[in-house]
């Protein structure tokens, strides 16, 4: 009977973890950024006329102050941007990922785009960056800005100087419009971006003394917005709820002792971090002291003498956790060969988020190509592998959850293949999730939550409000016979208490359970449940470590980034299944697929082509010695037509489309509809090939705005790179404009939407906007055609191919019987070739030795 039990159990975990797989939600993300961009837009403005009116500076920047007036509160106060300054590699054990490193990995950040946003743009041309910095703004240069990036990513000509992720890619923004910018790269998926930056709070230097920037009618005892969840902390928040994804790495501050004339008193030692960073989903980091022999011990870490200790006025733990930020070599933006030596928590930021570039990176490495974790659970990674800082086990306010360890946080990444400790899970109200593991040693015990929270509503300003922000209140214990093991905790109102762990944690939503000495084989019960009610379910990530054995039977899951191929067009299917399956079997209902490029019905990772055009249910049954499970995905594959599954979107009317030329797409309406589906009419258009188009009003304004989107990819949406080819304001009745096809667009039909509208929201694809009309059509996507023509014999080569470009999967290559170059193709040993269709005119050849991949 008890066997039967934990069957039932498991099928039930399986039941929850099968729906762990989160959604970047495009079009809010669209939307709050339109609407962050007009926020600041109106703060802005009212920062300038607040200038103006005192006869203050907008922006102060001196060698060791950098500062901008970015808007003026609902109090009437001015609310200033600075950015926080005062052999990091070792200290974070990040160097021992390195090629020649103590992990035996060889990370560098290669393929992972870090975002910046900063007081300035950099120096792309500094010798430290090559071709891998771009800046998105077009405002000034900044120094603080250059070293910031060159933290994250310089190469290491100079070593002293050499970044964290030194084979990475960044786009530096300044900080205006941030919270706008970072909701757009958000949606286009960005996984990662860093913030040297926040409010000035408590006692500043404005550049020639030290002023108190508190609200006297709050309190004259600390600025009131230390610690203070605020409007700008609940936007990053509701970014980071709708972006499962991205991770905002935040520079916890500098205001820790700093002080003025005696009018008011100096800043913490507790509650000094500014508002934005007791956000509750991103990763606030602290300033320690270099460790350069490396991490040893707790008392190894030393804290620096100006990095912000916490809490957040609810008593949620900031920092999260603490890199070196003092005295850190970077480059500079004097010169092309500058450097310089800062201290801060601005250098401590980028640090880390150079760092999780590498855990990035090597989770994909690990875990197949295009994989990628959610931001709780890169959070959750990095907070459970930290090294113990301070004098009291477990977390506190002055180094949060510990030192970054770069190291451990990897070496967890890749014992997650032969042992299930990093898992993603999602719980519904009213439900609760539960695992057991069983100890065959006794290292201690270490199970780490985290979830991405919805964002709190901020309370009224007043000193130290203790009204609680954490909105979904998840539960982590283990229990074991008779007794039970529950979260650590610290008390907001005795700060520099040890944390305990006799009660659940009813504040953070990053829960940690640590048993020192448990028993060895022993099976141990981790559970996670909720207090009060889920509004929707909520996400959650889940780390383990110990001496556990993986007795857990699979939890079935895949994906496929094309669910709409042409017919005979390969597509990779990728198994994510939890809890380390030994065994796959995949089937399709109806029959008619095969199975290429050496794959079969029971490889963990099938590439499969459809053989007719139809609506495809896929099945896969995964298994290993504990147990197997199913998971079933009807009309997943829909073959061979155009995806239907677009946003809805439509006018108001007043203004409208009247008539649209494209190719064999002709249509004159006088009609005022809102929205229309014309995608009964169809153009053909060539990959790589450009192609006109004129939209003419029926009613417009000249500062209307037109857009045409195209689903290059034909993955039922527009929100992937160049499918909104025409963005403009109209100037003009027709406006015709020149359409591009990309040379990576997918075979087949696909829709093209265009719109106008008068309400600002630009060329968002999705929902109504005020006045306009939006229309729907069909383009059918065609191979372009090229001919070899044989310079070399190298296919790859692309002195071989007119304009050079090597053909991929929407090119029909034909081999003439005489090359203008006189060599016929060889694909070389180890190579790889790519091609929609290939023809072998008479006595034409190709020789082939390595791989080729037709589509057709």
């Amino acid at each position: 009977m008890k066997k039967s039990v934990v069957l039932l159990l498991l099928m039930f975990c399986a039941m929850i973890v099968a729906q762990a797989q989160q959604v970047t939600k495009h079009d809010k993300l669209n939307s709050l950024s339109t609407e962050y961009f007009q926020a600041f837009e109106e703060g802005k403005q009212r920062a300038i006329d607040y200038a103006r009116a005192n006869n203050i500076p907008m922006r102060i920047e001196t060698d060791s102050v950098l500062m901008e007036l970015i808007n003026i509160d609902e109090r009437g106060r001015p609310q200033y941007y600075t950015t926080f300054n005062a052999n990091a590699a070792a200290t974070s054990s990040t160097n021992e990922v390195y090629s020649g490193g103590a992990a035996g990995l060889s990370l560098s950040g290669a393929g992972v785009t870090v975002c910046e946003w900063d007081g300035g743009t950099i120096r792309t041309t500094h010798q430290e960056f090559d071709t891998r910095a771009t800046n998105i703004d077009a405002s000034a240069v900044s120094g603080h800005s250059t070293h910031v990036a060159g933290t994250i990513m310089a190469f290491g000509v100079n070593s002293a100087a050499k970044g964290m992720a030194f084979a990475a890619e960044l786009k530096a923004y300044d900080w205006d419009y941030d919270n706008s910018e970072m909701a757009t790269e958000a949606a286009n998926g960005t996984l990662i971006s860093n913030h040297s930056y926040g409010f000035v709070r408590g006692w500043y230097w404005n550049g020639s003394a030290n002023v108190w920037n508190g609200d006297p009618a709050i309190s004259i005892l600390e600025d009131y917005l230390f610690g203070f969840y605020d409007i700008y902390a609940k936007n990053w928040d509701e970014i980071a709820t709708n972006a499962p994804y991205y991770l905002i790495v935040k520079s916890a501050g500098n205001d820790r002792g700093d002080s003025g004339n005696g009018t008011y008193p100096p800043d913490g030692p507790y509650d000094c971090i500014p508002q934005k960073g007791v956000a509750k989903n991103i990763l606030t980091v602290g300033a320690v002291n270099d460790i350069t022999a490396g991490y040893s011990q707790p008392s190894d870490v030393v804290m620096s003498s100006f990095s912000s200790w916490g809490p957040a006025d609810d008593g949620r733990i900031k920092p999260d956790i603490v890199a070196n930020g003092v005295n850190l070599t970077s480059a500079y933006s004097s010169a092309d060969d500058d450097y310089e030596v800062l201290s801060g928590t601005s250098m401590s930021a980028p640090a880390t988020t150079g760092s999780l570039a590498l855990l990035i990176q090597h989770y994909e490495n690990v875990k197949g190509s295009g994989m990628k974790m959610l931001s709780s659970t890169l959070k959750a990674l990095v907070l459970h592998t930290a090294d113990e800082s301070g004098t009291n086990d477990g977390p506190d306010y002055e180094f949060g959850w510990g030192l970054l360890n770069t190291q451990s946080a990897a070496a967890k990444i890749t014992e997650d293949q032969t042992t299930d400790v990093i898992s993603e899970h999602v719980l519904v109200n009213g439900e609760t999730y539960t695992r057991n593991i069983t100890t065959t040693g006794t290292n201690p015990i270490r199970v780490t939550i985290v979830w991405t929270d919805p964002p709190g509503t901020p309370p009224s300003a007043a000193l130290d409000p203790a009204d609680p922000m954490l909105v979904n209140d998840l539960d982590l214990r283990i229990t074991e016979s008779s007794n039970t093991y529950y979260p650590w905790k610290l008390d907001k109102d005795n700060p520099s208490n040890a944390a305990t762990h006799a009660a659940e944690n009813n504040v953070d939503n990053v829960e940690m359970v640590d048993i020192a000495t448990p028993v060895t084989s022993t099976t141990y019960t981790i559970t996670v449940d909720h207090d009060g009610t889920l509004a929707s379910p909520q996400a959650f990530s889940l780390i383990i470590s110990g001496d556990i054995d993986n007795a857990v039977a699979p939890v079935a899951d895949f994906y496929t980034n094309n669910t709409n191929p042409g017919v005979d067009q390969p597509i990779n299917f990728t198994d994510v299944s939890a809890n380390i399956p030994s065994s796959w079997l995949w089937s399709f209902n109806p029959t008619t697929v095969k199975y290429v490029n050496s794959s079969s019905s029971t490889s963990q990772n099938p590439e499969v082509e459809f053989q007719e055009t139809g609506i495809y249910e896929v099945v896969l049954y995964t298994s290993n010695a504990y147990g197997n499970d199913t998971e079933t995905k009807s009309g997943y594959i829909t073959v061979g037509v155009a995806p239907t599954n677009y946003c809805t979107a439509s006018g108001t009317g007043n203004i409208y489309i009247e008539d649209v030329q494209m190719g064999t797409i002709a249509n004159l309406n006088t009609g005022n509809d809102g929205y229309t589906d014309y995608t009964n009419l169809s153009t053909d258009v060539v990959v790589g090939s450009s192609y006109s188009i004129s939209v003419t009003f029926g009613a417009a304004y000249l500062d209307d705005n037109l857009s045409v989107l195209i689903d290059w990819n034909r993955d039922g949406d527009f929100n992937d790179v160049n499918e909104n080819p025409v963005c403009l304001s109209v100037t003009a009745y027709t406006e015709t404009e020149t359409i591009i096809v990309p040379t990576t667009a997918s075979i087949g039909s696909t829709r093209m939407r265009i719109r106008n509208n008068h309400d600002g929201s630009s060329c968002l694809p999705c929902n109504e906007s005020y006045w306009g009309e939006v229309e729907d059509y069909t383009l059918n996507i065609l191979p372009a055609s090229t001919t070899w023509n044989g310079t070399t014999t190298n296919w790859n080569d692309a002195s071989n191919w007119p304009d050079g470009v090597i053909p991929n999967l929407s090119y029909e290559v034909t081999i003439p019987t005489t090359p203008s170059g006189g060599n016929f193709p060889e694909i070389q040993v180890g190579t790889n070739a790519k091609c929609y269709s290939i023809t072998l005119q008479n006595g034409a050849t190709i020789t082939i030795n390595g791989t080729l991949e037709v589509d057709k």
